[in-house]
């Protein structure tokens, strides 16, 4: 009854979601409500052809997403916690139901009213199937040394930490596009200055990348001072800056470093190479030069992350290591969607650049 629970109502759950007991939900007109609602926000003017085609593109992006999360579901029902991570029959088996009940969806369609199955639509639902299958494979034939082999639970976490981080990011950018139009508008005709900023970060084992942010200073900020983390009422800010870092706006072009595999949703902070911290006698001090900078080296760098959100913003590097490492020997997927929960609130609150408690 226990593996019943843990393992097979999910994905049973999750089926009955979208079909037969969503279906007459999504017949609704409150998709095409929110999408036109959420458009006319920033375009008032906007034509209804293309409010019809943005709703298209959402709807269509959901059935890659339901049917992947439902095989990714199937999957782990037939693997059950079980070595290997990736066994051909368990995803035969997934990949096979997972595209019979799309195919099932699609056919039975015809019953409800406003609906029509298509096989275009099908496709998509077993693309959506195809795609986690493949992520599981790579992540099963993934080397991982000898001492997180032993950790079961920090092998678990991964297993579902980086498909969870390609489904949820490649959605994000899907949702936030409207959002990037209206940012990079904002930001350009305050200064007529360059809309992105490239900066190179840390991240797993010590590589650097190229992580893109949405431009939050003014153009030449780090001019003759070098890479300084911002304080408070920070000259170099630009009001639209102000706005975008009080709600971690400023850093939804990392969905693209996510997508990658640069960064993860939820880690430590991806911190610069040449990174210092301003101390109280005017002197800085290099970040590598901290106890647990290497430490951080052993995952990715997050978005969001247990020093970001439970310590103020200007937290001395110190404390804010600390919690990077209690992070690191307690993760796990739960305690990730946790903190991400939190990260929506502080978002919500406009509190990320507060320097006191965020929610």
């Amino acid at each position: 009854m226990k593996k019943f629970l843990v393992y097979w109502l999910p994905p049973l759950a999750w089926g009955a979601l979208f079909f037969p007991l969503g279906n007459p939900y999504l017949t609704r007109d409150w998709i095409y409500r929110i999408v036109e609602d959420v458009l006319h926000v920033f375009w008032p003017m906007i034509a209804q052809d293309k409010v019809g085609l943005v709703y298209i593109l959402v709807r269509k992006s959901l059935h890659v997403f339901e049917y992947g999360i439902l095989c990714f579901l199937l999957y782990r029902a037939f693997r059950q916690g079980r070595d290997p991570k990736w066994k051909l029959s368990w995803a035969g088996w997934a990949g096979a139901i997972t595209a019979a009940y799309g195919l099932l969806d699609e056919s039975l369609q015809s019953f409800v009213p406003r609906r029509n199955g298509s096989f275009f639509d099908w496709s998509l639902d077993a693309g959506g199937a195809a795609v986690i299958l493949l992520l599981i494979a790579a992540s099963g034939h993934r080397a991982v040394d000898r001492r997180q082999a032993r950790r079961g639970k920090w092998a678990r976490a991964l297993f579902l930490k980086r498909p969870f981080d390609i489904i949820l990011s490649s959605l994000g950018l899907i949702l936030s596009s409207p959002l990037w139009l209206v940012f990079s508008f904002l930001i350009w005709i305050q200064d007529r200055g360059p809309v992105f900023y490239l900066q190179n970060r840390v991240g797993l084992g010590g590589r650097i990348f190229k992580a893109i942010k949405f431009r939050s200073m003014v153009k030449d900020a780090e001019k003759g001072r070098g890479a300084v983390q911002a304080v408070e009422n920070d000259p170099r800010v630009t009001r639209v800056g102000r706005v975008l870092r009080a709600t971690a706006m400023d850093e939804l072009p990392q969905l693209l470093n996510i997508f990658k595999g640069d960064m993860s949703f939820v880690g430590p902070r991806a911190l610069r190479p040449e990174e210092k911290e301003a101390r109280g006698d005017g002197q800085a001090r290099r970040l590598d030069e901290f106890p647990g900078y290497r430490e951080r080296l052993a995952v990715r760098p997050g978005l969001t992350g247990l020093a970001q959100v439970y310590l103020p913003s200007d937290a001395p590097r110190r404390l804010k290591f600390r919690y990077d490492r209690l992070y690191i020997r307690r993760r796990s997927f739960r305690r990730d969607l946790g903190i991400m929960a939190l990260s929506f609130w502080i978002t919500f609150r406009g509190r990320w650049e507060s320097r006191h408690k965020k929610f």
